[in-house]
């Protein structure tokens, strides 16, 4: 199956290019098809270790060499897609990882799923391999047996096994017993401390996140910063009456997409922060595309740059997939995580120029912002989405804001 995509790039990098596209390698549908075929790859165990960046550019190197006369040392298609893929392919590892569990003691070797607890004290060479955090060594440990292409592949599988197995239990306990027990009584859940290990031999122990506050001293702190804070309270403290409980209610997401580091909890947290204070219209209309309209339109309102449109929609359409349930078990953690770090800068530059233009323009309400961007800037937003790629978007802004139109 890969090598039959494969040949569909090459059967795109046969084609003659237009004139419009003749300094490139492929025409806009050849690049699709590159695209989707890097997508499909990092999502793959054998390749994922090369991550979509390095496949991207791998897969371009290939057209370069197909195109180029004798790059394919007389290899036929198939042959030829078969050489590349064997060059990028690597076997990907199996291990069994183990994950420390903070506020939480189950029977040692009970399995919940896939997943098997384990007391540390039962243990005494994995004991050995967390000897070194001393009286912060965990009890207990979840054991999960994960394949993935690099140790952040494994360990972010099993976390999210862990996580999974420990959902089950904090559901039994909840709701499962006969009596009644508080959100405050089961916050147990893993404390960042883990190990592996590969065949007989467990490797040092060591953690994905750091487990203990950093102490934070703002008292002689950075006075640039200080001065930010300044400027923002005051924004804040501007705001109308009427429109302060959607702006707290926009902090409330924002802050829980703060105090997370799971993706699955960032992005919906973060459009539900952006949906309050940029979608006043009680309307059962796609979102997305207002979202992504307006929440450029403020930073254009105030002559700034802007992040790229198409990355906004993106995360509001897996925010969606969340929402609606579903599967997204094919998305890789790591990227996934690391484009939720870069929706949460894009967020908080939202929310702090939503403020400073509320007060610019003295708006008492979201209707009266939104008012303002859809007839003066929103316009500019769509023109510019139009001349590169963006139509979808403009056309679904313009379904929700005026339907019958």
């Amino acid at each position: 199956m890969l090598i039959a995509e494969l040949c569909g790039l090459w059967k795109a990098a046969r084609r003659p290019l237009p004139a419009e596209w003749e300094t490139s390698l492929l025409d806009a549908d050849g690049w699709q098809v590159l695209d989707r075929l890097a997508d499909r790859l990092a999502r793959h165990l054998s390749f994922e270790h090369h991550g979509r960046r390095k496949l991207r550019e791998a897969l371009k190197s290939a057209v370069r060499r197909y195109k180029t006369p004798g790059g394919r040392s007389g290899l036929d298609n198939r042959q030829f897609a078969a050489e590349v893929l064997d060059g990028l392919a690597r076997e990907p590892m199996r291990r069994t990882l183990y994950l420390g569990v903070e506020h939480l003691k189950l029977p040692h070797g009970r399995t919940v799923g896939d997943v098997r607890f384990l007391l540390l004290s039962e243990e005494l060479e994995l004991a050995q391999s967390f000897a070194w955090f001393g009286a912060g060594a965990p009890v207990m440990v979840c054991e999960v047996e994960v394949v993935g292409g690099t140790e952040e592949f494994l360990r972010d599988r099993a976390r999210q096994a862990t996580e999974g197995a420990l959902a089950l239990v904090r559901q039994q306990v909840l709701f499962g017993g006969f009596y009644k027990v508080y959100l405050d009584q089961v916050m147990f859940g893993l404390d960042g401390k883990y190990t592996l290990r590969d065949g007989e031999q467990y490797a040092n122990a060591g953690w994905w996140r750091q487990p203990s506050p950093f102490p934070m001293d703002y008292i002689q702190g950075n006075p640039d910063w200080l001065a930010k804070l300044d400027s923002l309270s005051a924004d804040y403290g501007a705001v109308a009456p009427e429109l302060l409980e959607r702006v707290d209610t926009c902090v409330g997401w924002l802050d829980v997409a703060a105090r997370s580091d799971r993706w699955r909890i960032i992005l919906p947290a973060l459009f539900s922060a952006m949906e309050v204070i940029l979608v006043p219209e009680s309307s059962s209309a796609p979102k997305a595309g207002v979202v992504t309209v307006r929440s450029v339109a403020v930073q254009v309102a105030l002559e700034k740059e802007f992040l790229n449109p198409g990355e906004i929609m993106l995360g509001y359409q897996l925010r969606s997939d969340l929402v609606h349930g579903t599967p997204t078990s094919g998305v890789p953690d790591k990227e996934a995580t690391d484009f939720a770090e870069t929706r949460r800068l894009w967020a908080f530059g939202v929310f702090r120029d939503y403020l400073r233009l509320a007060k610019a323009i003295e708006a008492s309400t979201v209707t009266d912002i939104v008012g303002y961007l859809d007839s003066q800037h929103c316009e500019k937003v769509c023109a510019w989405l139009d001349e590169h790629g963006g139509s979808a978007i403009v056309a679904e802004y313009k379904h929700s804001v005026r339907p019958g139109g």
